[in-house]
């Protein structure tokens, strides 16, 4: 009993000293945005950084010394995300005086903030005056004029949005969602900070909001009493609220970082107080003025104005232990679910994909060759077992496999008669460069073995699959996901009227999925998935290019089970819910297929144009952190609705039936830049050839027998031979190869 309670105290110890572990920014370099010799120019405020690093934005606040406070400057990096490559000298600053509201106006913090896209450009400062503006090109805040101004209808953001007496004391931090449709305002001033939320009916457009609620973050525990809140931001699926503090003196006293878990995406009325990160730089206290995450939320950067051991208005640089790893890391849930979500539909996909390439070789091919054809001869010298010679040839030899024709119906005789057929592919793509949504890249490579048969005029058969997919997250978590899917198809084609065809699959899939950090196991889900795939083409030929039109509907169902990810690089825990989703999408194109008829070969060429609308709806899925152990609903959205694939292809045959093809395929999303690339190649023979097989049974001998198998390839004999004997205690067996050649 003492044993027990003793491993109880230390399980509880140890897992309250894993929850209360802070996840803390790693500290890399400095750098002054300032001339050496121009102290205020500019005076650290608001900062920002473009999605490729290689821009830096410097809101100058107005300080003694300073000749502006609306300025802002820009800096070149020469290596994205490396502070220590910013250009100062050849630095570019933007005035933005007389273009609207004066920013300048007052002492006070300014804020920059850009939209989803970096086509619209946000400027605020403390007093609730702002400047909003349409860039020419994403990011080019250097071309801002009086012309790019947006109209905001002059309104004040102090006031602009109160809910009964709350108004907003000093305006420190601004941000939107990812759509543009909510807007969020921090009001930093001490003793009194709290945030609103606003949902503006028009994306990204301020002056279209109205309240929706208020955070009140006066309670923070480790906030200081007289303590400021600046800078707010999400991480990138907005299931994580950040807000850094300052002092505005140069005191150097603590400040932190503090970090709220929201169980609804964006919601503020589901936040959770999670906890506080310490900001330190260089060994010293940093005030928090401005700050951003860049690189996918690998990197944070941390402006301020106060003078430090360091400087003034220095830029600090950290690196982050996760993506947007401060106090807390979690696996990027969108990004990693998204991908099994991708390789549930890519199972499909290739399923859907290789049999319909079979019903179109079929007709490519219609009797000109057997697609498989076998021919034995046995030869028993023992007379025992000669007797059985003749009805086990006549057997085989009632065997015949050919060709099930899709355009003549055959004798009956042939309604019992099976092809068999296999197929080979490899495919590399990315996929889900969204805004919320790190890309992945994709490997999938499979092997597919079908049999179908005629029956009525009509194709019928099974095909089983055997598939990998590895798709690497490209999020910073160095995971990977290791997919096996095992799938069995049943599918027919239904000649209709006017050489129509009605193309019909169902088929069923199991998923294994291990997930990967730096080749370690942290997470297992299984899955099982029904499906279906419904496509018409008519063959009649349009133009003298022999078009044909099709379509092609296909949809599935999928449940993966729930699981635990035990993340390695963090001591942090999440499960995850059971989830059952949908998937499908609408598609018509048109195929071309020529043939050019040469002696006793054929040469093909065909492909296909493909427009492909997704109907995958967005994908609600739950996961719950050991830390707070708060469920949090994280949204998987559909990467593109418009697609297109493509598909060129060669084909060679002879008349003895060798074919050698070889199919190229593009997928492309027209709303982002997701694709696929495939590459499709058959090697087959259906050519008869003799062979001899041998077996001499000799009771009188050591009840030895030889087995013989012969071989003939044109002027070239392969023969093999073994012997053993049966019912020996001491077995004797042997076996030899022999190549020959008649010249």
């Amino acid at each position: 009993m003492k044993r027990l309670f003793l491993i109880t105290f230390c399980l509880c110890f140890v897992m309250q000293t894993i929850h209360a572990e802070i996840v803390k920014p790693v500290f890399k370099q400095l750098k002054d945005p300032n001339l050496d010799g121009e102290d205020n120019e500019p005076s650290t405020s608001g900062i920002a950084i473009t999605p490729d690093g290689k821009k830096f934005f410097v809101m100058d606040n107005l300080e003694a010394g300073a000749t502006d406070g609306g300025a802002i400057f820009i800096y070149d990096l020469t290596t994205a995300f490396d502070i220590s490559t910013m250009d100062v000298q050849n630095r570019t600053i933007v005035d933005t005086t007389g273009l609207g509201d004066d920013l300048g106006f007052g002492n006070g913090k300014k804020t920059i903030v850009f939209n989803n896209d970096g086509k619209k450009l946000f400027l605020f400062n403390t007093h609730g005056l702002a400047q909003f503006h349409n860039l020419a090109s994403p990011y080019d805040v250097a071309s801002i004029s009086a012309s790019t101004l947006i109209p905001d209808d002059g309104l004040n953001y102090k006031t602009a949005y109160n809910s009964g007496d709350l108004e907003i004391s000093a305006l420190y931090g601004v941000t939107f969602n990812n759509d543009g449709t909510r807007m969020y305002l921090n009001d930093g001033h001490k003793n009194v900070t709290d945030i609103t939320q606003v949902n503006l009916s028009t994306p990204f457009d301020p002056s279209s909001g109205t309240f929706a609620f208020n955070l009140n973050t006066e309670d923070i525990p480790d906030l200081r009493v007289n303590g400021f809140t600046f800078e707010i931001a999400f991480d990138d699926d907005g299931t994580r609220l950040y807000i850094s503090e300052g002092l505005n003196n140069s005191t150097g006293a603590p400040t932190f970082m503090f970090v709220y878990k929201l169980s609804t995406p964006f919601e503020l009325s589901s936040a959770t107080y999670v906890g506080a990160s310490q900001i330190v730089g260089n060994g010293n206290n940093v005030s928090a003025i401005g700050w951003t995450f860049g690189n996918n939320g690998m990197k944070a950067y941390i402006g301020t104005e106060d003078a430090n051991a360091d400087g003034d208005d220095i830029i600090y640089e950290y690196d982050l232990t996760c993506p947007y790893g401060i106090v807390l890391c979690e696996t990027d849930a969108v990004t990693a679910i998204g991908a099994q979500v991708e390789i549930a539909k890519n199972v499909i996909h290739q399923n859907s994909s290789t049999i319909f390439k079979r019903f179109d070789w079929l007709r490519r091919n219609d009797e000109r060759a057997n697609l498989s054809n076998h021919e034995v001869k046995l030869n028993f010298h023992n007379p025992i077992l000669a007797a059985l010679k003749t009805n086990f040839e006549n057997s085989l030899n009632n065997i015949q496999l050919t060709q099930a024709s899709l355009k003549k119906e055959n004798s009956s005789k042939n309604k019992k008669n099976w092809s068999h057929w296999s197929h080979g592919d490899f495919s590399i793509g990315r996929v889900g460069d969204t805004a919320t949504s790190k890309p992945k890249e994709v490997k999938t490579k499979g092997f597919m073995y079908g049999l179908d048969k005629l029956i009525d005029n009509k194709i019928f058969g099974y095909a089983f699959r055997y598939g990998i997919d590895e798709v690497d997250l490209e999020d910073g978590s160095n995971n990977v996901l290791d997919a096996t899917t095992f799938s069995l198809n049943i599918y027919s084609s239904v000649p209709l009227e006017r050489q129509s065809n009605l193309n019909l699959l169902l088929g069923v899939s199991y998923i294994k999925i291990d997930q990967l950090v730096e080749n370690r196991e942290t997470g297992k889900r299984n899955g099982k998935q029904i499906y279906t795939s419904i496509g018409y083409e008519n063959e009649n030929e349009y133009t003298k290019y022999e078009l044909i039109p099709f379509g092609k509907f296909e949809m599935g169902i999928t449940q993966f089970s729930d699981y635990t990810d035990f993340g390695i690089l963090t001591n942090n825990i999440e499960n995850h819910e059971r989830l059952t989703f949908r998937t499908g999408n609408v598609s018509a194109g048109l195929k071309f297929d020529n043939i050019l008829y040469l002696n006793d070969k054929t040469y093909s060429r065909n492909g296909f144009i493909e427009y492909i609308y997704e109907l995958t709806p967005d994908i609600d899925h739950y996961v719950r952190s050991h830390i707070d152990n708060v469920s949090v609903k994280k949204t998987i959205k559909t990467h593109s609705l418009h697609n297109i694939k493509g598909n060129i292809g060669y084909e060679y045959m002879n008349s003895n039936g060798s074919t050698i093809a070889l199919n190229y395929e593009r997928f492309q999303s027209l709303d982002e830049s997701g694709h696929k690339d495939s590459l499709l190649i058959k090697l087959g023979t259906a050519k008869k050839q003799n062979a001899n097989f041998d077996v001499i049974y000799d009771p009188i001998n050591n009840n030895k027998t030889k087995i013989s198998y012969l071989k003939n390839f044109g002027n070239f004999k392969l023969k093999l031979n073994s012997n053993y004997s049966l019912f020996s205690k001491i077995p004797d067996y042997g076996a030899n190869i022999e190549f020959s050649g008649t010249f």
